[in-house]
């Protein structure tokens, strides 16, 4: 008899709830009113071409183009003068942490992704509607299984959204286990710093290596360290320092450029701060320890 092996599914993209789908008309010059909510969006632009603006980014949209937009986000859309352009949004809410990985980017899609948000277009006007407050809330009769549909589908989109993103960017790009996901993260962010300890690191230059806002990695980080993530890192060049000043005859200008450091007197002022000692005075205790 043959055997049957089961597979527990997991998933990596798991919408919630859907809470708004909705076309946005550019008749003209329009001006939407800028909002901030605590779930994600997607605008999708199925003709003419309009810009998007975020907190400190302004991003133009063509048609067949989709941007995702993180919760708690500020934003608003703007069509120019004679710009006759259509979009279709949908705000939906997801915890999954692959999908900060879209975060403010934009995107081309593909003919089935162009199929694909059709697809959920379609569903949407057989099962939902937008009454007058601007909510949306189910229609009297929905289409059999329209609610499954749209979430499937919109699903799907996301995760292809996603393989195309990690393909592009496969040097950038870390999956992890939604279970264990802050503690891991965090680990590889501090592997990487201490890696890279000699270098001229920002916070900014984490952020774009790994795909993910500054809120959102200041928070994690003191949430698992205690420490901010500069504070980290500065304790890592401290100790760095320590070992070179013991281990080699390297000058302090030497181990400033070495650390990344615009100027010898700011390592100097750094270090005094963090071990009471400037790095002369800590080389001649070590020797004399000696």
């Amino acid at each position: 008899m043959k055997t049957y092996l089961r597979h527990r599914s997991f998933n990596v993209i798991d919408v919630k709830e859907i809470i708004a789908l909705e076309y946005l008309d550019f008749e003209g010059k329009y001006k939407h009113y800028k909002e901030k909510h605590d779930f994600c969006e997607i605008c999708f632009v199925q003709s003419g071409e309009i810009s998007v603006h975020l907190t400190g980014k302004k991003v133009k949209l063509c048609q067949n183009e989709i941007i995702f937009i993180e919760p708690n986000t500020e934003h608003s859309y703007y069509s120019k003068q004679g710009n006759y352009s259509k979009a279709f949004v949908v705000c939906f809410a997801c915890s999954s942490s692959s999908i900060r990985l879209l975060t403010g980017n934009k995107f081309e899609l593909s003919a089935s992704q162009i199929n694909c948000q059709n697809l959920i277009i379609e569903e949407s006007k057989s099962t939902y509607r937008m009454n007058e407050k601007d909510q949306l809330e189910l229609l009297q009769t929905p289409c059999f299984g329209g609610q499954q549909g749209v979430k499937v589908q919109l699903e799907y989109l996301l995760i292809s959204l996603i393989r195309n993103y990690s393909v592009q960017n496969s040097s950038n790009v870390v999956f992890l286990d939604s279970e264990s996901f802050y503690p891991d993260l965090v680990k590889i962010i501090t592997e990487y710093l201490k890696s890279n300890v000699g270098c001229k690191i920002t916070l900014d230059d984490v952020c774009s290596k790994f795909n993910y806002s500054r809120s959102f990695i200041c928070k994690i980080f003191k949430e698992q360290t205690g420490q901010t993530l500069i504070t980290y890192l500065n304790c890592l060049k401290i100790e760095e320092i320590k070992r070179l000043l013991l281990n080699t005859t390297l000058s302090v200008a030497d181990i400033s450029e070495r650390l990344g450091y615009t100027e010898p007197k700011y390592l100097s002022s750094s270090f005094k701060k963090a071990t009471g000692y400037t790095p002369i005075e800590y080389r001649i205790k070590l020797k004399n320890k000696e």
